[in-house]
């Protein structure tokens, strides 16, 4: 793990530069703040800010190989087989009447065989007086954005919502500019907390972070499957830290395949790789 010590006129600027250095992104690194700035006297006794950059430990994420018993995948496929049989003749059953063996819709059921979708209770009370809420808010004033940022604040973690007609603007390009907003954001709301500890910042709009989450376990899983196919690795297009977690958490069970982060900064990518016992 690389450490390196930073200097500047001011905490985030020392952070800053550090960061430009090790050519790594924020979340990336613990940091500790060795010294505050000082401006001194008439300039006389002035001290420049010292922060201490710590790098993480590489993400990389490889499985174990699992081997499947052959006996077995093939005596579920007999029953898998035999299921569908009894199943077509009840879908036509559905089809007609609307209704599953249950008693529910198809649709009713859909809904209940999905994963539940986390809920954050959002609200402008929790805003009014939050540090991280204010600062965005002016921030997103002086862009002359008219919004309302609403907060759910759980511990050290702060969850901000944006509320806007201008949603486009607010997520950019792949949510580039959302992650700049939460960057500055994070910045602006750790300044000094030196004894404190790290509060992460979470900024979403629209429920993006959720819908390109999901984006992103298709495409993992589509990727997977092609690897499977194949034989040959893959390698995706460079992605965030955020995006890049999305996909290794998405294959951490498949059984074929595995995972690992190539690269760096801004052009770090994950690679999907065949297993050398996968069948």
């Amino acid at each position: 793990m690389r450490t390196i010590e930073a200097t500047g006129k001011s905490i985030d600027e020392a952070i800053f530069k550090g960061l430009q250095q090790m050519e790594i992104s924020i979340d990336q690194v613990e940091i500790e703040i060795l010294q505050h700035e000082s401006k001194g006297v008439f300039g006389i006794g002035s001290k420049p800010a010292v922060v201490r950059l710590t790098e993480r430990e590489e993400e990389r994420i490889l499985f174990d190989d699992i081997k499947p018993d052959i006996q077995d995948e093939q005596n579920d496929l007999r029953r898998g087989a035999a299921r569908k049989s009894d199943e077509r003749a009840g879908q036509r059953q559905r089809e007609r009447y609307g209704k599953s063996r249950g008693g529910k819709t198809r649709g009713e059921k859909q809904h209940a065989d999905r994963t539940p979708r986390p809920s954050f209770d959002y609200s402008l009370d929790a805003a009014k007086d939050n540090p991280a809420a204010l600062f965005l808010k002016e921030l997103l004033d002086k862009m002359q954005i008219k919004c309302s940022v609403l907060a759910f604040v759980q511990d050290n973690d702060i969850r901000l919502r944006i509320d806007s007609d201008t949603m486009g603007i607010l997520i950019g390009h792949r949510g580039e500019t959302l992650d700049a907003l939460q960057y500055l954001t994070s910045l602006a709301v750790n300044r000094g907390r030196k004894d404190d500890g790290f509060i992460r910042v979470t900024l979403d709009t629209e429920n993006y972070r959720l819908k390109r989450e999901e984006t992103l376990q298709r495409l993992a899983r589509k990727i997977a499957s092609q690897v499977k196919a194949t034989g040959r690795p893959r390698a995706l297009e460079p992605m965030n830290p955020y995006e890049r977690r999305v996909l290794h958490a998405t294959l951490q069970n498949n059984p074929y395949v595995s995972t690992c982060s190539e690269g760096t900064e801004p052009n770090r990518r994950v690679v999907i790789s065949p297993k050398q016992n996968g069948v």
